[in-house]
């Protein structure tokens, strides 16, 4: 099996790096070691069933990772089937595992691109979330005057209590992302609302939760088209700020 030189390196121009990263990980650690001596023409469903038991043996994956690995051998084999090179895919008769759901509702950082690309109006909020760690009620009482491109920089005001008023520092992208708002906006006065709802009043918390349940359906679409793992209906925009500590976390800063 070389799912390396063929379908994933024709594809790689396309990925976002960390998705290029992540495939080659699952390859070179998951997937190679246990079929890099079969063909792919050999690969049948009970191949694919032993590697499962074997993952689960192992213990060092959970079945939520198992599948997406599983995912990512289905697009390699659909590749080379359409490619001429199997008559059929192994994995239209192999059944994944179980999901397991985690406590709290929350995201894997790989799935928050393909959120972002599905949420139309509401990626600038989104982002916001996500990348500034704000709560929902403090990104709808933002106005421009809070947001500092020269320094890069959100002063938040609407906190629950006084010492949560702070000064929040914008990742580039962010920063990137709300300029590109800011351009596309209408009303861009000090006092104006930064996120405004489609009658050009401040959001509110309630729209934005209703809203985020049908962005949810698109990403979770898209996300199964991937074979990645869906994010599920459970999710608030409070998930986002966890998502926004373990992204720091991971980066050895201190989310707190």
């Amino acid at each position: 099996m070389r799912p390396s030189g063929g379908a994933l390196a024709n594809r790689e121009p396309e990925l976002r790096p960390k998705t290029a990263e992540s495939y080659q990980w699952q390859l070179s650690h998951h997937l190679l070691p246990h079929f890099a001596t079969l063909t792919l023409d050999s690969i049948g469903p009970e191949d694919v069933d032993r590697y499962k038991a074997a993952k689960l043996r192992e213990g060092a994956l959970g079945p939520n990772q198992i599948n997406k690995t599983l995912g990512l051998l289905g697009r390699i084999l659909k590749a080379a089937r359409r490619y001429g090179q199997l008559s059929r895919n192994p994995m239209e008769d192999v059944d994944r595992l179980r999901r397991t759901r985690p406590n709290r509702p929350a995201m894997d950082p790989e799935q928050l691109p393909t959120l972002l690309d599905r949420a139309g109006r509401l990626r600038p909020i989104l982002a916001t979330l996500a990348g500034a760690g704000l709560r929902d009620g403090e990104a709808c009482a933002l106005d421009w005057r809070d947001v500092n491109f020269a320094t890069g920089t959100l002063t938040v005001r609407a906190a629950k209590t006084d010492a949560g008023v702070r000064r929040v520092d914008l990742p580039l992208a962010l920063r990137e992302d709300l300029g590109d708002h800011k351009a596309r906006s209408g009303r861009t006065a000090p006092g104006d609302p930064v996120f405004p709802n489609r009658e050009g009043r401040r959001e509110t918390v309630s729209n934005l939760g209703r809203r985020l349940k049908t962005v949810l359906r698109r990403t979770d679409a898209r996300l199964d088209e991937l074979g990645l793992e869906p994010i599920g209906s459970t999710v608030t925009p409070y998930s986002f700020r966890r998502l926004y500590a373990s992204l720091r976390y991971a980066l050895g800063d201190d989310p707190i």
